[in-house]
């Protein structure tokens, strides 16, 4: 693993935080490049964006801290070290639509139109950025003997690669809601769609995954948000559909 790429110096580039950077900054880009072709200006998705990145970075941490409280516990310091990972991506999910139902209450923006816009490139960012936890050799994969495995730093055998799979998956993903997005009925589709997706895809993945994860009753803390999160995407995808069944 590369968790460090180089030093110069007192500057150290770590590989963790600059795929999470061009994960974001790509996706920015991107979402700039097709904002107003979905009728909404740059400027206003370009500060939409930041609050996004902040809450998103806010949330993720917070979480993150909260499943692993007991080592964070002990050098309280350590929270603010962002440089050697430690995001927990369903917090910064939930942080970053709340940063973006404020933004858009207060410039009086469609917010599941925004939503739509933007989560295809979250899971793109989320792609790249689960490449950034394969250098640093965290969230890796279970104990294997044979087939595709990694020896991380710190351990003694080979493990599944779970980020490298999340990667591909999440890949998947983004290129399934950029099909699908011009072909949407209603505003929030591709939005819960996103959810709906991402909650099937974490809450299997967590069975392959083999760091200590916080667990209760052999269901991990992802899991149950990933429960939480389906059921609502899938209740409001029926209502919608419903809705707008009865208006045809």
């Amino acid at each position: 693993m590369h968790k460090i790429l180089f030093q110069i110096g007192s500057f150290t580039l770590y590989s963790y935080g600059l795929f999470v950077a061009i994960g974001f900054l790509l996706g920015t880009v991107l979402i700039l490049r097709v904002s107003e072709r979905y009728g909404i200006c740059r400027d206003d998705i370009f500060d939409c964006l930041i609050w996004v990145l902040v809450g998103g970075i806010a949330g993720g941490r917070l979480l993150f801290v909260a499943i692993n409280f007991h080592e964070y516990s002990i050098n309280p310091i350590r929270i603010l070290f962002l440089n050697e990972g430690g995001l927990a991506v369903q917090g910064a999910i939930v942080a970053g639509i709340f940063s973006c139902w404020v933004f858009c209450k207060i410039k009086k923006m469609n917010f599941l139109k925004t939503l739509d816009l933007l989560v295809p490139y979250v899971a793109l960012g989320q792609a790249i950025g689960r490449i950034g936890c394969f250098f640093n050799g965290c969230c890796f994969g279970k104990v294997i003997e044979t087939g595709f495995g990694v020896i991380f730093p710190g351990q003694s055998c080979m493990r599944i690669p779970t980020q490298l799979y999340s990667s591909f998956v999440l890949v998947v993903i983004f290129a399934l809601l950029i099909y699908v997005r011009d072909k949407k009925k209603y505003d929030g589709y591709i939005f819960f769609l996103y959810c709906g997706l991402y909650s099937i895809f974490r809450f299997l993945m967590d069975y392959l995954r083999g760091d200590d994860l916080f667990s209760f009753y052999e269901i991990t803390l992802s899991q149950m948000i990933s429960i939480f999160i389906f059921s609502l995407s899938l209740l409001f995808i029926l209502l919608f559909n419903r809705k707008k069944g009865c208006k045809s």
